[in-house]
């Protein structure tokens, strides 16, 4: 439970590298995710070049962190091959499983969301060459956090309902 409770969305990195063997920790993680009647159709495009980098933060405002890492990875799924609609919860899952990942390993991440967001998708899937069926779902940026603060503690049990609204 702890690593759920220390993961943070972190904006601000070093530009240390990710070790390989993390990337595929975190790769490894993602893949682990539940998908519907096991559908697996999540797939990632892990994205270490400086230049686009400048182009996901020209066509994606709130990724501008991503100038600042050595790599980001794209989550996306297949629509043809995804069970009913439930292709945002498998991707989703597998987002969160990265996020979880990249903490476990010390590094830090953020979520940077393309899904519902129709013109920032249209415009993620041209830049990547995306074949029609394939959605692109989150952008995680993953990097060595530049700060030490510490994650909020996000406890609300006024929040909790149990049996009934009431």
């Amino acid at each position: 439970m702890d690593i759920l409770l220390e993961r943070k969305s972190v904006r601000k990195y070093t530009s240390e590298d990710v070790k390989q063997e993390d990337l595929e920790y975190i790769l490894h993680a993602a893949m682990s995710a539940p998908t519907a009647r096991n559908t697996r159709h999540c797939s990632f495009l892990v994205i270490k070049d400086k230049e686009t980098h400048k182009k996901i933060a020209e066509v994606h405002q709130a990724a501008q962190m991503i100038l600042q890492t050595p790599l980001a990875i794209l989550v996306v799924g297949d629509q043809n091959t995804a069970y009913g609609g439930y292709l945002p919860q498998d991707c989703a899952a597998a987002t969160e499983n990265m996020l979880l990942a990249a903490t476990a390993k010390g590094y830090g991440s953020v979520w940077c969301g393309i899904y519902s967001n129709e013109e920032r998708a249209k415009a993620i899937e041209k830049l990547f060459y995306l074949p029609e069926n394939i959605k692109a779902f989150s952008l995680v940026v993953i990097g060595k956090p530049a700060d030490k603060n510490p994650p909020r503690n996000r406890w609300q049990p006024e929040k909790i309902k149990y049996e009934t609204w009431k």
